[in-house]
């Protein structure tokens, strides 16, 4: 079973990247290289009118995992593949926009 099992709100953004480093010649001719062979993919999650305490459960596991400094896995609800992932960001921003309701949004890594 995945450690988090939070369901977000859908559309969920999904970003596949490759790292590809370039280089040019005074002749004019370019070099390409790959930095690594396998791209990364990145998974933007939304979380709109959640309650206060969906929203703590899932800054607790915010907080347990250190923001970005541990990985931990996750089942894409598009694919239903559970990926390795780790917070793209080490903070956890939310707004209690009315009534206690709490929107927030962040964006896993694909850990290699």
């Amino acid at each position: 079973m995945p450690d988090f099992t939070y369901t977000p709100d859908f559309v969920l953004e999904e970003d596949i990247g490759y790292n590809t480093r370039g280089s040019n010649f005074e002749n004019g001719i370019e070099q390409r290289r790959a930095i690594r062979s396998r791209s990364i993919r990145k998974f933007k999650l939304n979380f709109q009118n959640r309650t206060k305490t969906q929203m703590e459960q899932i800054r607790d596991f915010f907080i347990s995992k250190i923001g970005k400094l541990t990985s931990f896995t996750w089942t894409n609800p598009t694919d239903s593949v559970t990926y390795t992932v780790r917070f793209d960001e080490d903070s956890f921003i939310f707004d209690n926009h009315t009534a206690n309701l709490f929107n927030f949004s962040f964006t896993f890594v694909e850990d290699l």
